[in-house]
Parts: structure tokens; C-alpha cells; sequence
């Protein structure tokens, strides 16, 4: 399994507590069952069961098996704790995961070719999505309905409508 790309990542290690090795996670995920005793995550390359899970104040408190003081907790902070994409969540409808888009070509209502989905921005309102084509400035679109027509993952396309001033003129 290739973790870059055949995972999901569901968390981020922020800090560590107490000297039992306790990493402090800040969650990435709307699935907070993910982080259940039992569980296994990947973390800096390695697969580790969660032995103890609880929240608190600041996120989550993750004991992870193999991590057994505050020395070895330190080499992973700032690390992603990640999950195979296998145990991922089915998607709502019209909802999908950002390692679903990232790569999607994006085409104009007439069906131009505008460039690749290359990355989602998370904004406070709305996600914008970053698309780029060689050679040319990047296009930074909305993601509301009135922008984003068609999502279609199987085919690797998207749809828009371009509003007017963000495209490339």
C-alpha cells in the first residue's frame, strides 16, 4: 500500500502529554469513531493500534501501541495519522472527499478545457477550488452551485461555469 495516496488522513499530531507517550491529535475527520480504542492508524510510515482514546480541551488523547514516553511521542509531532481508504465512509450524496477531486479536469459550459482541480482551499463560507493548466494563471472557483455544475469522479471531469472575472481573459 502506497500511505500517500491509498490513505485517508484523519488526523494531525499538534503535541504530547504526560510522560506515557500520549500524542495530542487535532481531528481532520466528521467521523469521530475513526479514533476508537481498536483501531488501527498509520502514523510516520508505521501502522499502530490506538490503545487508549479520550478528548479533551484541546482535541484528542491518543496512546498508540509502541509509543511509550514522552521522548518517543515528541519524533511525531506535526506528523498525519491516516487510515486506508478502504475503511473510509460511504460519501453522502453530492458530498465527496478532497483526494476524490484533486486531479479532476475541469472543463467550461462550453466545453473548454480550463485545467486540473489541483487543490481545495478551505474558507470559513465556502471551499474555493484551485484550478491550473500549464503556462497559465491559476482559476480560483467558488464552490456553490452556481459555479459547480458537474462533479463526475468515475469519468475524472468536472463542470463549471465560470463567473465572470475569475477566468482567464
Amino acid at each position: 500500500m502506497n500511505i500517500s495516496t491509498d490513505c485517508i488522513v484523519i488526523g494531525m499530531v499538534r503535541g504530547v502529554r504526560g510522560l506515557k507517550g500520549e500524542l495530542r491529535v487535532q481531528s481532520t475527520t466528521g467521523v469521530p469513531e475513526r479514533f476508537a480504542n481498536g483501531n488501527k492508524v498509520f502514523i510516520g510510515g508505521t501502522e499502530r493500534e490506538i490503545v487508549v482514546s479520550r478528548s479533551d480541551r484541546k482535541g484528542i488523547l491518543l496512546q498508540l501501541d509502541g509509543i511509550a514516553n514522552r521522548e518517543d511521542a515528541k519524533t511525531y509531532l506535526g506528523m498525519e495519522l491516516s487510515i486506508p481508504i478502504s475503511e473510509g465512509v460511504p460519501n453522502p450524496p453530492g458530498m465527496y472527499f478532497h483526494y476524490q477531486l484533486i486531479g479532476l479536469e475541469v472543463f467550461d459550459e462550453d466545453e473548454t478545457y480550463l485545467g486540473k482541480l489541483v487543490e481545495v482551499i478551505e474558507t470559513g463560507a465556502n471551499d474555493v477550488y484551485v484550478v491550473a493548466k500549464e503556462g497559465e494563471r491559476d482559476i480560483l472557483l467558488p464552490v456553490v452551485s452556481d459555479v459547480i455544475q458537474i462533479i463526475d469522479v468515475e469519468r475524472s471531469r468536472m463542470e463549471v461555469s465560470v463567473p465572470t472575472g475569475l477566468g482567464r481573459e
